[in-house]
Order: structure tokens, then C-alpha cells, then sequence
């Protein structure tokens, strides 16, 4: 055969490849969802591929159990719904404040085997697709252990999904590809990157922030094709600052200065606000006499999906499901998804 041929078909091949990696829409259900008056049955199913459950607590003992017994009803709903609706449904362990006892359960071999056995019979019982290990704060010193973790689950899951977090900035030593590489797929978080204690304001997040955080885990051998980069559906105001660059005095609007997308929307729906995007971190910035507002709206959500279809990226997560606009115009669920699935119908259901 012509090698020409041949080098084509291979280009041609990998691209497609690469395409076809990108097809994952993740939307976060965490547990406090139930407070703000947002239920299953409000989650456009049709719009993601995989809804991440938060969360499921760890004991020493190796047991697990909702981190609010409260939503337990809940996620009866949300795994009949995920099912019905033909989504996984994976279930988060560990988060915030976590990472002492997973240390703990990660320093037995027994109690470890009895945690990835709980995981699974768990996750079988209750109408899951998988579990998502959650493990934050992650040194160095946890490398070993972490890794041990993985495998204990990933064996005991069997054919159920394992998806991992990682959080590339403040714990790319404590990660090895091999770790990583072991699970179905691996969300990673970008935290907030705009704090009160930022002296000038800067992007909460951006592109390039993520493209950043993608590269520290690519170049250490972990697979491109199954990073999934989580979008947060939430901005952070400041007073004081009139734009990117300058000096802020405090927070501002919100609930303690952080704002839901969809209540973004709403503020912009007055003349109060000048709304532009930045290009070169490409994420937006809100500015009105009172307050600027960080956050990512459609052009940045748009170019992180163009980026993450374009670099053969596995998909994108939105942080969370409840902070979404409904109106497909300004969604940002139905923005990654015209990028990733555009086969999928987003106009809304009539009435």
C-alpha cells in the first residue's frame, strides 16, 4: 500500500479518535441541592452523559454512608431518573474534610479491602453506574497509598466505572500517571482562583488556567482522553475593582460574594453591568458602579469545549446541575453540549 496512504489513514484516524474522546457531559448532584429547592426531577437528563452524586461519607471502619441522611430519598429518585433516562450515575466519596480518614483506611490492607468491598456492594445495591474517589489535599506522602486506593476500587468495582478527581495545582507530586491511568476517566478540579485575600482581581477560572492544569497531568503520562475539566456554574464579586488588574476592597453581591450562573443572568439582564470577555485568559468579567463579578460564561464555556474536542480531551463537568439557566440561549450545559454532542435536540420541551 502507498505509505502516503497510510500516513493519511493515520492522521485522519487519530483525529477522529480524538473526537470521539470528547463525548462526555458530567453534571454534579451534590446533596445540599435539596435546600435550594432543586430536585431530580428538575435535571435535564438529556443533556449529560454522567451525573456525579455528592456525596458519600468514609468511616475508619470502612463503612460508607450519606453525608446528609436527609437526601437519602433523594437519591432514590435521582438513581430511578438517572436510569430511566439511560445516564450513569456516579457516586462521589470523600470531599472536604475527608482525606484524614481515607489516609487512614488507605494504611490497611484489611480495612482497605473492606472499604473497596462496601464501595462496590454499595454502589450495586442502589441502582449506580460507578464511584467517583474524591480524595483532596493529596501530598506526596499519600502518593503510595492514593494509588493503593485506586486499584482497591477499581478491582472490587469490577465492571461498574471508576472515575478519579484530581487537583493538579496544589497536588500534581502526589499523582503518578500509573494511578490515574487506572481509572475509567479522572475530573479535574480547578479551584477558586480569586480569593478575598487576592490583592488585584483576577479570573475565578479561565481556559487557560485549565489548559494549564491539563498539561500538568498530560506531561506526566497521564491519557488526555480521559481528563474531563469541571466548570464551575458560579462567579465571585468584588467591590472596588473595576476590572481585571485592579484592586478590590471586599466582597460583594451573593451569597458571601459568590453568585449562581443563573442569577448572573438576571443581574445582566439590567444596564447595571458592562459585560465583557478577556481574551487573553478567556473567561468573562462583570462591571458595574458597585461591584465586579469574575466568572465563565458562554464564549469562555464555548472555547474550553472547542479546546477540549480539539485536544482530544474526554469531556466536560459543570459544578453543579442546580446553577444552570434554563433557557438553552444562555445555558451553559447546552453550550458544551452543541460543541460536544450536537446530535442531541436542546430546544426546550413545549409547554
Amino acid at each position: 500500500m502507498n505509505l502516503k496512504w497510510i500516513a493519511l489513514s493515520l492522521v485522519f484516524g487519530c483525529a477522529a479518535l480524538a473526537n470521539a474522546a470528547a463525548d462526555k457531559v458530567v453534571g454534579y448532584f451534590p446533596y445540599w441541592s435539596q435546600y435550594s429547592q432543586f430536585a431530580p426531577k428538575d435535571i435535564r437528563y438529556n443533556m449529560v452523559t454522567h451525573i456525579h452524586y455528592v456525596s458519600l461519607s468514609p468511616s475508619s471502619d470502612g463503612s460508607l454512608a450519606f453525608a446528609d441522611e436527609n437526601d437519602a430519598e433523594n437519591f432514590k429518585e435521582l438513581a430511578k431518573l438517572s436510569n430511566e433516562n439511560k445516564v450513569k450515575l456516579i457516586v462521589s466519596i470523600g470531599g472536604m474534610e475527608q482525606e484524614g480518614t481515607l489516609a487512614e483506611i488507605a494504611g490497611s490492607d484489611e480495612m482497605l479491602s473492606t472499604f473497596a468491598n462496601n464501595a462496590a456492594s454499595w454502589i450495586s445495591e442502589n441502582g449506580a453506574a460507578g464511584a467517583e474517589l474524591d480524595w483532596q489535599n493529596l501530598t506526596a506522602e499519600n502518593a503510595e497509598a492514593f494509588g493503593k486506593m485506586v486499584n482497591a476500587l477499581k478491582e472490587a468495582l469490577g465492571d461498574k466505572e471508576l472515575a478519579v478527581t484530581a487537583y493538579p495545582q496544589s497536588s500534581a507530586d502526589a499523582y503518578s500517571a500509573e494511578a490515574l491511568n487506572r481509572a475509567d476517566y479522572i475530573t479535574v478540579f480547578v479551584p477558586d482562583q480569586m480569593t478575598e485575600e487576592s490583592s488585584e482581581l483576577k479570573p475565578n477560572q479561565s481556559v487557560t488556567v485549565f489548559e494549564e492544569a491539563m498539561n500538568t497531568l498530560s506531561s506526566k503520562g497521564v491519557e488526555k482522553d480521559k481528563l474531563v475539566p469541571v466548570v464551575l456554574f458560579y462567579g465571585k464579586s468584588f467591590t472596588g475593582a473595576k476590572g481585571l488588574g485592579e484592586a478590590q476592597t471586599g466582597i460583594g453581591s451573593g451569597n458571601e460574594g459568590i453568585l449562581s450562573y443563573k442569577e448572573l443572568m438576571a443581574k445582566f439582564d439590567t444596564p447595571d453591568y458592562q459585560v465583557t470577555f478577556d481574551e487573553a485568559s478567556k473567561s468573562e468579567v462583570a462591571v458595574s458602579d458597585m461591584e465586579s463579578i469574575v466568572f465563565m460564561g458562554i464564549p469562555s464555556v464555548k472555547a474550553l469545549a472547542e479546546t477540549v474536542k480539539n485536544e482530544g480531551y474526554a469531556g466536560v463537568a459543570a459544578y453543579d446541575l442546580s446553577q444552570d439557566h434554563t433557557e438553552p440561549i444562555v445555558s451553559l450545559l447546552v453550550t458544551i453540549g452543541l460543541e460536544l454532542r450536537p446530535d442531541v435536540n436542546y430546544k426546550p420541551k413545549k409547554k
